[in-house]
């Protein structure tokens, strides 16, 4: 489940008429229907994988959408990107999604970003969102995005489709897999686009429901999630095969634009940090997921999460309770340990970033 039930949340009268059917679901319920409205998903494209996807998330009571997509709407997206009719073409796609959205669900939010996704607004953008979904249709969009999703914690769910074929997969979720362990940038794959090769319309509404779908049931904390495995769709036989994704052993990190914005702590590392420091006043500040601190830690390291650092009152914990101490920031693949030092002297906070 990826969302508590807010107090402060409510579902007005209308809105208990729409999602009635849903409320009587056991499994979902008004809680459940509470937890889709505080829920805030990013649709990276707006193509047709997005189309279907964007309408039965908004249709299902999901409270916040941001599309960012810098292309206009062409005759040839009408077979398959059912948002868009005749009177679109030649219209900013973002445009068109945002009156769509209105029209299906005014209690909808939306945010719309009429220009590239690129490596230089990547942060700022996904930061805002709880779930990514990728509806991209080039590998380097999808590895900025595993990138990022992996940086801040984001869930990113994945598809792709050419011809009669589609596949989908869930990222980063539970510190599970990343993009890069089904794709590795070292493979350096090339672009096939699908103006040039075709797909069948109506699969990229099958796959985007797939991803919908997805979604909601990370939301709910229901069923189980495609984290770990690659799900194919073939139209023409109409089978689903199930794919086992083995992990990397080394932990994914990206690119280097992202760590030459960052500033360089003063780093120590592990025998130096022994041998120099007092051991009693040393506090270990271990940056990664729960999940990963429950596996392995240092000894006597404490854990709060990346995500969690930024927080006013993370921040005030720290300097009231732990600024006294040698504070040693660390992660095992050194990324996360970068950004929270570069966190840390923000707030004026000393301490030692341990570099493996």
């Amino acid at each position: 489940m990826l969302y508590p039930t807010s107090i402060q949340t409510c579902l007005s009268n209308l809105e208990y008429k729409r999602y009635a059917r849903h409320i009587v679901l056991e499994n979902i319920g008004i809680s459940g229907q509470k937890r889709l409205k505080t829920a805030k998903i990013l649709f990276i494209g707006a193509g047709g994988l997005a189309a279907s996807s964007i309408i039965y998330l908004a249709s299902s009571g999901i409270g916040y959408l941001g599309i960012i997509d810098y292309d206009q709407v062409s005759y040839s997206n009408l077979h398959r990107q059912i948002l868009y009719n005749d009177k679109d073409v030649n219209k900013l796609k973002v445009d068109v999604v945002l009156d769509k959205v209105k029209e299906i669900n005014i209690d909808c939010s939306i945010s719309i970003y009429a220009y590239m996704f690129n490596e230089n607004n990547c942060l700022d953008i996904i930061k805002n969102y709880d779930i990514v979904i990728d509806t991209s249709d080039n590998f380097k969009t999808r590895y900025i995005i595993s990138q990022v999703c992996y940086l801040q914690h984001k869930v990113h769910i994945y598809a792709a489709v050419q011809g009669f074929e589609g596949q989908v997969s869930v990222f980063n979720y539970k510190s599970g897999i990343l993009y890069s362990d089904l794709y590795p940038e070292t493979l350096q794959l090339q672009n096939r686009n699908c103006d040039n090769l075709g797909v069948l319309g109506i699969l990229t509404g099958i796959v985007g429901m797939l991803q919908a779908t997805e979604a909601i049931k990370i939301i709910l904390g229901l069923g189980t999630s495609l984290s770990g495995y690659l799900l194919i769709y073939n139209a023409l036989n109409s089978s689903f095969k199930k794919i086992k994704i083995k992990p990397k052993l080394i932990k994914y990190i990206p690119n280097n634009y992202y760590i030459n914005q960052l500033k360089e702590s003063n780093t120590i590392n592990s025998k130096k940090l022994f041998n120099t420091l007092n051991k009693d006043s040393i506090i270990l500040l271990d940056v990664r997921q729960p999940e990963e601190f429950c596996i392995q830690h240092l000894y006597k390291a404490i854990n709060i999460p990346l995500k969690s650092i930024n927080s006013k009152t993370t921040i005030k914990f720290i300097r009231d309770y732990l600024a006294h101490r040698k504070i040693v920031v660390y992660c095992y693949d050194n990324l996360r340990s970068i950004i929270a030092s570069k966190i840390l002297y923000k707030n004026q906070l000393n301490h030692y970033r341990l570099d493996y």
